[in-house]
């Protein structure tokens, strides 16, 4: 969960559940792009279980000719 305020980065918590002992635990840490994945290295607070988290990516198949449409309504408030 990314929530956006005054600040000038994304606050991130996110819950886990660790497979060996079923623990349910947040972290503060964010998916890292690496081979073609979202993956996340864990370790449980319960029982020192460390895993891997995978996060699947949805491909992006960009416009084919010419640019991205622009956002038609911006819901931010400007300053």
């Amino acid at each position: 969960m990314t929530q956006r305020g005054e600040h000038t980065w994304d606050l991130i918590q996110q819950f886990h559940r660790c497979p060996k002992c079923g623990y349910i635990f947040d972290s503060r840490e964010d998916y890292e792009y690496r081979n073609m994945k979202y993956e996340k290295d864990l370790e449980c607070p319960r029982c020192q279980n460390r895993f891997m988290v995978t996060k699947a990516v949805k491909p992006k198949l960009g416009p084919l000719m010419g640019q991205e449409e622009h956002v038609e309504v911006d819901w931010r408030e400007n300053d």
